[in-house]
Parts: C-alpha cells; sequence; structure tokens
C-alpha cells in the first residue's frame, strides 16, 4: 500500500498548509501508519546535521510518521528526512508553532500523536519554552515520549529543551566569561520541568560546546555554571550532556549513549557529573568557585566517529568505552580541567584544542588564522596548513613555522575574494600532530 503511494505523492512534495496560524509542511503519504517503532534520544550539537545520527533516529520509526517542530523557518528537514537518508518513512510534516493558542490547536495535537519520531530544529529555545509551557502540545510530547515510547531529537535548540533543567535563553545568550563571573547573570535563567525525557533527570544540556564566543572561550564554562545554579537553587545532583558543534549523540532504549562525528575532526560528546560536592561560592555577584579539591565535576568525553563506536552509559553514569574520564573545577571564575589521574590543573585557555583559530567565520575576502604555538605539544619544525575544499581538493598552501626565539604566536591573512561560497576546510600538520578545521566563505 505504501510504495503505491509514494511516487504520487512525491509530485506533491512540501505541501504547505495553515490552521489558525500555525503552519504545516507535509511530505509524502497522507494516510498515518503504526509500526513497531523504537524509543530513543538524538541530542544534536547545532551546526550541520550529522547524518549518521540522523539515520539512526530515522530507523526508530521503522518506516513510520515523523514530525519536526519549529518554532521559525520552513520545510528545511522535509526532503532531508524523506529522501536524502535513504531510509524509508511514511511522511515527514513539519509544524511552525509561534504561540501557545498553535501550540493548544487541535491538528497540531492529532499530527503529533500519529508520530513515531518528533524532532526539534534549531532556533532559539526561549520560543519553545515560551510557547509551549503549560499547553495541550507539551503535555501531549510528554505522553508520546512516556507511553508511546517514540524517538525525539533536537538541534542547537532543540536539544536545549530535552533536559530536565533548560538554560532558557529568555534574555539572550550568556558567555561563560558572564556566567562563571557572576551565576546569577540576569542572562542566566534556567526552568525546569518542562520536557520528561528518559535518562535526563537532573541534566541540563548545551551545544555549540567549542565555539568560541566573543569573550575568546567555548560554552564549557556556562555550562559549568548552570550545573553550579542546579546544585545551588534545587540541591540537584546535577548532571550535564554537551555535544560540539558537528557532534551528535544518540541514546538507545537501554541509556547507552553513542557519539557519531567525524574522526578526523574535533568532534566529542562530554557527559558531565557533580562529584566533589557542593560550590564553595555560588552567590550573586560573586565570581563562582567550585573547586573541591580540584575534583568538582567528573566528566567523560568521548570522540564521535561514522559508527558511533564511542559510548557512555546514562543508565549508571559510570560505564563507558572509547573516551578519556576528566575531572573539571572552577577557582575564582576561572574553569581548569585535568586528566582524572592528573593533579596539575590545565586552564582550558591553554589547551591545544584552541591552538588554531579562523575568523571570521564565515569570512569574506580575506581569511584570518592565528597559531599559537604555545599550546601545542611539539614542536613545529615543518610545520605546513592548507586550505581544501569540502571534497579534500588543495586550493592553497602555506608555512606555519615558529623561528626559534620568537613569538609563539603567528598571524596569517589569505586572500579567499576569488573562492566561491561554501564550506571549506583548515589542515594543519607539524609532523606529529594534525588539527583540521572547518570554516565557511559567504
Amino acid at each position: 500500500m505504501k510504495q503505491t503511494h509514494i511516487f504520487w505523492f512525491l509530485t506533491m512534495i512540501l505541501l504547505p498548509f495553515a490552521g489558525n496560524g500555525q503552519t504545516f509542511y507535509h511530505t509524502g503519504n497522507e494516510e498515518p501508519v503504526e509500526t513497531d517503532h523504537l524509543p530513543g534520544l538524538v541530542l544534536a550539537g547545532g551546526a550541520t546535521d550529522n547524518s549518521d545520527a540522523m539515520k539512526w533516529m530515522l530507523e526508530r520509526a521503522n518506516g513510520g510518521d515523523v514530525v519536526v517542530l519549529r518554532a521559525t523557518g520552513s520545510d528545511g528537514y522535509n526532503n532531508y528526512f524523506f529522501s536524502q537518508l535513504g531510509v524509508d518513512v511514511n511522511s515527514v510534516t513539519t509544524i511552525v508553532i509561534t504561540s501557545p493558542e498553535e501550540a493548544d490547536n487541535e491538528q497540531v495535537i492529532s499530527t503529533l500523536n500519529n508520530a513515531e519520531v518528533v524532532f526539534i530544529a534549531g532556533g532559539n529555545q526561549w520560543h519553545y519554552v515560551d510557547n509551549w509551557r503549560d499547553t495541550e502540545m507539551l503535555a501531549t510530547l510528554n505522553n508520546l515520549i512516556n507511553e508511546k515510547q517514540i524517538t525525539i531529537g533536537g538541534t542547537s535548540a532543540g536539544m536545549a529543551v530535552l533536559g530536565e533543567v533548560v538554560f532558557t535563553a529568555e534574555n539572550g545568550t550568556v558567555w561563560s566569561s558572564e556566567a562563571l563571573g557572576n551565576p546569577y547573570h540576569w542572562r542566566v535563567k534556567l526552568e525546569k520541568d518542562f520536557l520528561d525525557v528518559p535518562f535526563m533527570a537532573n541534566t541540563i544540556t548545551d551545544t555549540h560546546y567549542n565555539r568560541l564566543e566573543n569573550d575568546g572561550n567555548d560554552r564549557k564554562g556556562r555550562h559549568v555554571a548552570f550545573m553550579a545554579r542546579m546544585v545551588a537553587d534545587w540541591d540537584m545532583p546535577a548532571r550535564g550532556i554537551a555535544a560540539n558543534e558537528y557532534t551528535a549523540i544518540v541514546v538507545d532504549e537501554t541509556g547507552k549513549a553513542m557519539v557519531f562525528g567525524h574522526p578526523s575532526y574535533p568532534d566529542y560528546g562530554y557527559f558531565l557529573q557533580k562529584h566533589g560536592g557542593t560550590p564553595e561560592v555560588c552567590e550573586q555577584g560573586e565570581a563562582l568557585t567550585w573547586h573541591r579539591n580540584g575534583k568538582a565535576l567528573k566528566v567523560y568525553k568521548v570522540k564521535g566517529d561514522f559508527e558511533g563506536s564511542g559510548w557512555f552509559s546514562l543508565d549508571n553514569w559510570e560505564e563507558g568505552e572509547g573516551g578519556e574520564w576528566q575531572y573539571w573545577y572552577v577557582d575564582e571564575g576561572e574553569l581548569f580541567e585535568t586528566g582524572a589521574n592528573d593533579d596539575t590543573g590545565i586552564s582550558p585557555d591553554f589547551s591545544e584544542e584552541h591552538a588554531i583559530q579562523i575568523y571570521p567565520n564565515p569570512a569574506g575576502a580575506v581569511l584570518n588564522i592565528t597559531i599559537d604555538h604555545s599550546r601545542l605539544p611539539t614542536n613545529t619544525k615543518g610545520a605546513v596548513m592548507r586550505i581544501l575544499t569540502s571534497d579534500g581538493k588543495v586550493i592553497h598552501t602555506l608555512g606555519a613555522e615558529t623561528d626559534p626565539g620568537q613569538s609563539y604566536t603567528n598571524h596569517y591573512s589569505v586572500d579567499i575574494d576569488h573562492l566561491p561560497a561554501g564550506i571549506y576546510l583548515l589542515e594543519y600538520h607539524n609532523g606529529s600532530r594534525s588539527r583540521t578545521l572547518r570554516w565557511m566563505k559567504k
């Protein structure tokens, strides 16, 4: 039956229709199906979608119906989910909801109830929190997750609302320096008891984890500050799950969290848990101190790959494979990371991960590159950089060495005005280490 309908409906792909304000975009068969679907969870880091993780998610539907929820935008996921990933689904419906009244619409509830997979797109999580809380749609989602046992996923803002505690972004985003400098900063707005997702109790998520903000820091510090607030305000055994931008974490029905990413890129998933007691200082207007002998948080860091072979157990928060244990702590507003067997604190400002920076990104006529060789553990003899297209074609090569006795930091400017818009790679090699960064030409 389904196969006889697919061709006819492919001629009518992306049919938009409105219902009392909200907009629906439907692709595929009109009649929903019931399947032997599987429960699951997808937490995506917020940049380009990881297709391996998205395939895993669609396979959980077992040929069923997929619903995408958005607060802005339109049908960007419809064709991607329905026909581009090679996984057979009955239909994909995107619903754009812009108010609580739209979230209570009967057609929205009916469409959701037919879903075997629900995916929450990116954007601004405050739109989700503000438009969904105390609505019939939120109650329906929680029922689908826990009674029908669908798979639910989200990217960026969509991932941000999947923990028991949510950074709402009601007052906009917050930088790590702001949150660590004052965990009660006016932009640090947290809310709990939103979605009720298995294995996400006492947990707050964060996305775009490795993206440097305007204060020069990534998002690790703010995530730790959120967790400190959970402990101080609600006496919770705080946990955190985070994903770098091109990384996705999928969780099966047993709580096994598998990390998907590109093995050549810094695609990591992080699993944080309160370890050494409550914060020493977590007060309005005061810099956070959560030291606890250098073991305030215990963190399992997992490298992603194409198969999701690295994993961590959300069932017991003790077991994992393919990752490394770390301790994190905060001293007067500064975050430090150590290896589980390392007693020497290493500030993330001097970590290898941030040794090479590119800006602006997206870039226009010129790409700027900064290399801090003091953050790289080996010498720079023979170091080179290459600019490549996304499919690996080398289009520019330049040396990246530091002369003995000179500054450890080198700055480069590369003319890229002639390049067409698109995604490119920057590769750095110094004989023993290799790093690859993605960037965009606008």
